[in-house]
């Protein structure tokens, strides 16, 4: 009797399309044997087995495992009621043993009684490709940790992906790894932007990325509030949306104050009526709170004549000093009420508080004032990191409401460069591909999220591609991602999920063909992920590679409760908070 292959673990029991019922042999021990002095794991859920067909062989990933007579269990057509052992595959592709390649999809199915092996390492290194000028290496095969898995970069950058996963399940540690994976494979001159909502990223990145912090004093993010419409500048700076009257009038400050600026730009030519409360042309905000602040509180010594006014100290606009007038006079004695006496309720306060908080002070620059060239320009350089690969924009410290609105702006403007930009010429998108990473993505693509930042997120997940855009999307909570988002992400890293509801979103966005894979996601380890999609070869269960440095997202220890106790110093912090510091 010819000696059996020792790969040989079963023979098939029952094919019904893609989905194939293997009975394990009697005499395996275990599902684990051993092979070459190194453990076979073949009772793992998103192991690979192989099929031989001929001249191919047909590649298969584990989806269930199990005991034909266990009380209960989901038992496939074609097992018996004895004891036996199986597992349930799914058919992938195949490897053409004349050339070693592979391909997705299957041209014949096995035949009943068919042998069924494990995959050696070495007939898995002719299915993944290697770390190379067009792959970009994230981790190993969890079940033959010789195996590199490796990206189609191109894909992963253009056809948008999604990194989800709960809290600690190592989302950032992955992130980091693939921006490392980035540099140290070749691509210097890559432009990849990354929207840090935590201060994360900087210590993972160091060296090979420009950090831009709104806390920086040597490199400040900037954002133009003037970049913004009116009525998006007006809800940053006072922290709420505006009445009607009081943004129609602001509106019409802002043209005028943009109209004005205009005509004194030499490097800008625009006719004065194509000018609107939204074209992003910079202008004075302090001399816009001015005139509405002025109005809220002008009195007169005669009803109805403007010249009249009574006022005794006039403000300052660059300082945020309001003009002072006579308080108006009881039952209808002089001083009267100006027409626009009192009509901005709070708005002209809340917009002067707003001018001076230090944290939405990086609104506030570049002014615009004696610019001898669009100060956009230089801004959106430092948005991409000027020749530093990797841009880290760090919004940390800024209110939840400015940072969503600061993203949008950033993420528009980005988008709506790159869809200027020739495909033979400079610049980003076709010529240069964009990758934008989004940490926290929920924030800007939920339901609740601001207006400016989910439509610019979703405008990128749905053209982005045609421009050379690509959006990476980091999130603890795929159920607060748009359906729509999540669809448009060809490629999907999921590390360990514990929340049902994230679990059966990110299983209704895998393959039929793989579903079952879905249901391992609350078991991973650590630094563990399903990886599928149009940048990996074959779903793969993935021990990611961990990334060196370590981005800067470790839970705190305890440490500090076993030292001697002492009265809390948070004086400093409410410093901080307030914009005010210690005396010299």
């Amino acid at each position: 009797m010819p000696q059996r292959d020792p790969t040989e673990i079963g023979r098939v029991r029952h094919v019904l399309g893609s989905t194939v019922t293997v009975s394990l042999n009697e005499d395996l021990a275990g599902v684990a044997p051993i092979y070459r002095g190194k453990l076979i794991a073949i009772g793992q859920i998103g192991s690979l087995v192989r099929i031989p067909q001929g001249i191919v062989d047909l590649v298969a990933t584990v989806s269930m495992v199990g005991i034909a007579e266990l009380s209960g269990a989901p038992v496939p057509s074609g097992v018996t009621q004895n004891n036996e052992r199986w597992l349930q595959v799914q058919l992938l592709g195949e490897i053409d043993k004349s050339t070693g390649q592979f391909d997705r999809g299957v041209g014949s199915f096995p035949g009943l009684d068919d042998p069924v092996h494990f995959a050696t390492p070495e007939q898995l290194a002719s299915v993944y490709p290697k770390s190379d000028e067009n792959h970009l290496k994230i981790g190993t095969l969890s079940a033959a940790e010789s195996v590199p898995v490796c990206l189609n970069a191109a894909k992963l950058v253009v056809r948008h992906g999604a990194v989800v996963g709960s809290t600690g399940a190592g989302k950032t540690s992955t992130v980091a790894s693939i921006l490392q994976s980035f540099i140290r494979g070749g691509w210097r001159a890559a432009n990849i932007v990354v929207v840090d909502p935590h201060g994360e990223y900087a210590e993972a990145l160091q060296g090979c990325a420009s950090v831009r912090s709104v806390l920086s004093e040597t490199a400040r993010l900037r954002v133009p509030f003037w970049a913004l419409s009116a009525a998006e500048i007006l809800k940053i700076f006072t922290g709420s949306a505006a009445g009607a009257t009081v943004l129609t009038r602001f509106s019409t400050l802002v043209v005028e104050e943009r109209r004005r600026f205009a005509a004194t730009a030499s490097w800008l030519t625009i006719e004065p009526a194509a000018i609107t409360p939204d074209t992003p042309i910079p202008f004075d905000l302090r001399t816009v709170w001015y005139r509405l602040d002025r109005e809220n509180r002008a009195t007169r010594s005669t009803k109805g004549d403007p010249n009249t006014e009574t006022l005794r100290a006039e403000g300052d606009a660059a300082s945020l000093r309001s003009a002072e007038f006579e308080p108006y006079g009881p039952g209808g004695q002089p001083p009267h009420r100006a027409p626009e006496y009192g009509l901005y309720g709070s708005t002209p306060d809340m917009l002067r508080l707003g001018l001076l908080d230090p944290r939405l002070s990086f609104f506030q620059e570049p002014s615009g004032e004696n610019c001898n060239e669009d100060p956009l320009v230089d801004v959106v350089q430092e948005w991409l990191g000027e020749v530093e690969p990797i841009s880290v924009l760090d919004f940390s410290g800024v209110p939840a409401l400015a940072a969503d609105l600061a993203v949008g702006v950033v993420m528009n403007l980005l988008f709506e460069i790159a869809i200027r930009c020739q495909r033979d010429g400079p610049g980003i998108g076709r010529p240069s591909p964009l990758l934008i990473v989004l940490e926290e993505a929920h924030r800007y693509l939920g339901e609740s999220s601001n207006p400016q930042s989910r439509d610019a997120a979703n405008r990128i997940a749905r053209e982005g591609r045609k421009y050379g855009v690509g959006l990476l999307l980091v999130t603890q909570r795929p159920t607060e991602l748009p359906e729509t988002a999540l669809a448009q992400c060809g490629t999907l890293i999921s590390l360990r999920l514990t929340n049902g509801a994230d679990q059966g979103r990110i299983k209704a966005a895998l393959p039929d063909a793989i579903a079952g894979l879905g249901d391992v996601l609350p078991s991973l380890r650590t630094g563990e992920a399903i990886v599928t999609g149009e940048a990996v070869v074959l779903p793969s269960r993935t021990k990611l590679t961990r990334p060196d440095p370590e981005p800067k997202a470790g839970d705190p220890d305890l440490k500090a409760w076993r030292a001697t106790p002492e009265l809390p110093q948070v004086a400093p912090a409410l410093r901080e908070w307030r914009g005010t510091y210690e005396s010299d």
